[in-house]
C-alpha cells in the first residue's frame, strides 16, 4: 500500500524501502542501500560479487563489505552525501577486487529527511583495460586521487549521460511505479552514454512507436507497452563493444554479426523483470522483416509481433534521419521514400501507412 504524501509519518529506511528488492534485483549493475550509520540494509543480487565477506553482510558497515576496511575510506562519497544531501561520485581502484569502479551515492529522502543512501556501483574494469596499457594500469594503481580525476575527465564524455541519470535516483519517490520508471531511464541512458551517436535515439523511437500505436487505435495499455519497448529496444547494445558503435567506416561481416546479437541480448537482460514480460517479444524481434530476411530468427509476416513491426518502422525512420559515425543523416525525404519502397516486404504496410498519417499531422 502506498503512503499518502499528505500524511507525514516518521519511517525507517527499512520501512520506506521494503518493496524495493524486486526492482533493484532487476538492474544490471550493483546497488546497495545504506542507512545513516553506514549499515547495509539491502543489496541486489548483482552486488553480491563485490562483497568481501559474503556469509553475513546484513548489519555490516558498508566500508567493511565493500572496501574491506574498519573505517570509511578517504573522500568517501557516502559521508559527503550525508553532509550535503546531494549526490556524489568517485572513480577508484579496489585492490582486493582487482577492479576499477565508479561509486555513485544518492540520498533517499522522505519528508525532507535523509533516511539513507543508495550506492550505485559500476564496474568499468573492461573499459579501462581497453583504454590503457599494462604500464598505465600499474601507474594508476599507485597514483593519487588527482590523477584519477584527470582520467575521469578523459573518459567522461562516454559516461556522462549515465552518471547524470543515476542522479535521478536521489529524488524522493512518490511510489514504486515512479521508481520503476526512473530505473528504466537509468538503463536507457546507460546505453546512450556508450556513444554520442545514440543519444536520444531510444526516446525518439519510443515517441514514434507510441504515435503509430495510437493512430492504429490500440488501447492505452498496449500503447504504454509499445512506448516502453521503444525505450528499451536497444538495451542489448550494453553488451556490444563501444568501438563498433562508434566505428566511422562500414562494419565487417564479423563485426555486424556481433551487433546483430543485441535484440536477443536485450531480451536476456530483461527476462527476469515480470513487469516487462509483455514487451520483451517486441524488443527481441524488432529487426525482423516481413519477407523473412531480418534477424535474429528470420520470422515472416504475422509471426512477427505487431509491437515489433511498429518498433521496426520507428527505429528505421529515426536511424535514417539521424547522423551516424559512418555517414550523415540521409534525411526525411529519403526516409519516407524508403518506407514507401519497402512497405509490404521489409515493413508492415499498415504500420507504414499509420506512421505517414502521423507525420502529415501538424505539430501541436
Amino acid at each position: 500500500m502506498l503512503l499518502d504524501n499528505n500524511i507525514h509519518i516518521d519511517v525507517t529506511l527499512e520501512e520506506f524501502t521494503k518493496n524495493w528488492q524486486v526492482i533493484i534485483d532487476a538492474l544490471p549493475y550493483s546497488i546497495f542501500l545504506i542507512d545513516t550509520n553506514c549499515t547495509v540494509v539491502m543489496a541486489n543480487s548483482r552486488a553480491l560479487y563485490l562483497i568481501v565477506k559474503k556469509d553475513n553482510y546484513t548489519n555490516a558497515r558498508c566500508y567493511q563489505f565493500l572496501h574491506d576496511t574498519d573505517r570509511p575510506i578517504e573522500h568517501c562519497p557516502m559521508i559527503k552525501t550525508l553532509k550535503s544531501g546531494k549526490s556524489e561520485q568517485i572513480e577508484m581502484y579496489e585492490p582486493h577486487l582487482n577492479k576499477y569502479l565508479i561509486i555513485h551515492t544518492a540520498p533517499v529522502i522522505r519528508d525532507k529527511k535523509i533516511l539513507g543512501v543508495i550506492h550505485s556501483v559500476l564496474d568499468i574494469t573492461k573499459q579501462k583495460e581497453l583504454e590503457i596499457s599494462n604500464n598505465e594500469i600499474i601507474d594508476i594503481y599507485a597514483s593519487s586521487l588527482n590523477e584519477m580525476k584527470k582520467r575521469e575527465i578523459k573518459a567522461r564524455k562516454g559516461r556522462e549521460a549515465f552518471l547524470n541519470m543515476l542522479e535521478d535516483i536521489s529524488e524522493s519517490y512518490k511510489d514504486l511505479e515512479d521508481l520503476f520508471l526512473k530505473l528504466i531511464l537509468v538503463m536507457v541512458n546507460a546505453l546512450d552514454a556508450k556513444s554520442p551517436w545514440t543519444k536520444g535515439h531510444s526516446e525518439r523511437v519510443s515517441m514514434y512507436a507510441g504515435q503509430i500505436a495510437k493512430k492504429m487505435l490500440m488501447d492505452e495499455d498496449e500503447i504504454k507497452e509499445i512506448k516502453l519497448a521503444g525505450l528499451l529496444h536497444d538495451i542489448g547494445k550494453i553488451g556490444t563493444y563501444d568501438y563498433l558503435l562508434d566505428k566511422p567506416g562500414k562494419l565487417t561481416r564479423e563485426e555486424f554479426d556481433i551487433v546483430k546479437k543485441h535484440p536477443e541480448q536485450g531480451a536476456e537482460i530483461l527476462k527476469e523483470i515480470k513487469q516487462l514480460r509483455y514487451v520483451i517479444p517486441f524488443i527481441k524481434y524488432h529487426h525482423e522483416k516481413l519477407d523473412g530476411n531480418g534477424y535474429p530468427h528470420k520470422l515472416k509476416g504475422d509471426k512477427i509481433p505487431l509491437g515489433a513491426r511498429i518498433l521496426h518502422v520507428a527505429d528505421s525512420f529515426d536511424s535514417m534521419t539521424s547522423d551516424r559515425p559512418y555517414r550523415p543523416a540521409p534525411g526525411i525525404t529519403y526516409a519516407l521514400s524508403e518506407l514507401e519502397k519497402y512497405k509490404g516486404t521489409q515493413f508492415d504496410h499498415n504500420v507504414v501507412e499509420a506512421f505517414l498519417k502521423v507525420l502529415e499531422e501538424p505539430e501541436k
